[in-house]
């Protein structure tokens, strides 16, 4: 066997290895969508009361209307100061 193709070899071998300890680096963003619509499920079923109900829905829509305007930095801006209020508690 020629010293080429042993370093490739070793390579492939250290690759391989590489590859069950890593992470892969693809996202299937089909799979993360799935689990954001399983945690707005719970979220929304956590909710017994009708008027409960109908204040995520509103929630949902400004959050909605801000996005398709452009406005994200202003949804991301609230997420961020809610949970920041939530650990001082």
């Amino acid at each position: 066997m020629s010293s080429e193709k042993k370093q490739n070899g070793f390579k492939d071998m250290v690759k391989e290895v590489i590859g069950q300890i890593l992470p892969s680096t693809e996202v299937d963003l089909g799979e993360i969508k799935e689990e954001v619509w399983q945690d707005l499920s719970a979220l929304y079923y956590k909710y017994e009361a009708e008027d409960q109900k109908k204040a995520f829905r509103e929630v949902m829509r400004d959050i909605s209307d801000r996005i398709i305007e452009g406005k994200w930095e202003s949804v991301y801006n609230k997420l961020y100061r809610m949970g920041q209020k939530e650990k001082t508690f």
